[in-house]
């Protein structure tokens, strides 16, 4: 019955196309001793849910990963080891610096609270080689997409990992899963290999010119959202087409639309999502943001997400961090990080993300429908969100109102609608 059952599923799988069938089996994994660095390719799997140990709440021990491809190069693992166990020392060094700053200018905290806001800051020194933990619930589809993705990975922790989760889910479940090998094919460009140097900073690294304060920048909006979302929500019930529709949207009275925007948000409390009809406006920004930011911005993978892979040169200290001292500290380890990241060979030059920063400045192209901006702001906007998430979350808040007052008349943090 087993035998023909995988017989079944191969068939209807992979030779009549319909992949959904995979959907039905689901795993839970639990992921020990991966660096910061892999969860970013893990965790891009859209149609499964992570759980990870937080930096924020945790207090992380000194462990960290040491990539394979410095094995044999031993003066240079000597050099990363070293500077890993001093970024380490910091953050515990910080960290007992801020708890104690904390003590005394927030005597209202409760201990745990100056404890986890002591991690918050102290964290951005740690490395994307520091070890996690998580937990998953992936289906069989997502899962083989998720391995062939870790076997096409250029590092060799990601490789390993791919094996590991073959050997414990194969024999459970060979007909549901099979491409998992590496074919040739990435869907990516090497623009080394382009005979154009256009695409290439030719004076000063155009990554000096970030400025920290501009956390979002508008790509591009819709010509009136607030039309194109009430036009969606009424063609449901509408008679007509939607261009139809949507032509008597533009033409309606200043009041009438009001009048409906009214019904739209009527009796919304926190908990709520906003109609399905909010997709139809997308919005696209460039944003600027720390590693340690975008650990949690990467989470909202169900809207288009683009990081960019070059090593940033800029660097993002809490405030906090200055007013303990520790400023000058976190300059010198940083020039250390940038410095070793430099003698990193061509031929494994991946291995220098695992010298990036939890402060690193990278840049990131996001897309997001009016409704995906709703479900974000929500969470990031909100008090008890981290202070540079929510720093992000209200500046794309601020820019999105100018353009579509009516449909974000409800956009905030769901505190502010206690």
């Amino acid at each position: 019955a087993i035998e023909k059952a995988r017989h079944s599923n191969e068939n209807i799988i992979y030779e009549m196309g319909h992949a959904s069938i995979a959907e039905h089996a689901v795993f839970n994994l639990d992921l020990i001793d991966v660096s910061r660095l892999l969860t970013e390719s893990i965790q891009r799997s859209r149609l499964a849910s992570f759980t990870e140990k937080s930096q924020r709440y945790v207090t992380f021990s000194k462990d960290y990963l040491i990539p394979k491809e410095l094995s044999r190069r031993p003066a240079l693992k000597q050099k990363y080891c070293e500077l890993m166990d001093r970024l380490f020392a910091e953050y515990e060094t910080s960290f007992h610096a801020l708890n104690e700053y904390y003590r005394t200018h927030k005597p209202e905290l409760k201990p745990r609270d100056r404890e986890c806001l002591a991690k918050e800051d102290a964290r951005y020194i740690l490395a994307l080689s520091t070890k996690t933990q998580m937990g998953i619930t992936i289906n069989a589809r997502s899962l083989e997409q998720l391995l062939r993705r870790l076997a096409n990975s250029s590092l060799k922790e990601a490789i390993e990992l791919k094996e590991l989760i073959i050997k414990q889910v194969k024999p459970i479940c060979p007909s549901l899963i099979r491409h998992t090998d590496p074919d040739g094919y990435r869907g990516t460009v090497d623009l080394n290999k382009v005979g154009f140097s256009g695409f290439l900073q030719q004076e000063l690294p155009w990554l000096a010119e970030i400025d920290l304060e501009n956390k979002a920048r508008l790509i591009s909006a819709p010509q009136n959202a607030d039309d194109q979302i009430l036009g969606a929500i009424t063609y449901g019930d509408s008679e007509l087409s939607w261009q139809d529709n949507m032509e008597i949207i533009w033409r309606l009275p200043r009041l009438s639309k009001e009048q409906l925007w009214q019904q739209v948000f009527a009796g919304m409390k926190s908990w709520h999502k906003v109609p399905r009809a909010f997709e139809a406006a997308d919005f696209e920004f460039e944003l600027s943001m720390s590693e340690s930011c975008w650990a949690q911005f990467k989470r909202h993978r169900q809207c288009t997400i683009l990081k960019k892979s070059v090593y940033p040169g800029n660097f993002l200290i809490p405030e906090a961090i200055r007013m303990i001292g520790r400023e000058e500290k976190w300059n010198s380890l940083i020039k250390e990080s940038i410095s070793l990241a430099d003698l990193i060979p061509p031929c494994i030059k991946e291995v220098q993300n695992y010298m990036k920063l939890n402060g690193s400045i990278c840049k990131i192209y996001v897309k997001m429908n009016f409704r995906e901006l709703y479900h974000f702001v929500r969470l990031r906007s909100d008090e008890h969100a981290q202070w540079e998430i929510r720093e992000v979350s209200n500046a794309i808040c601020e820019i999105v109102k100018k353009y579509a007052p009516n449909a974000s008349r409800m956009l905030c943090g769901k505190s502010c609608l206690k």
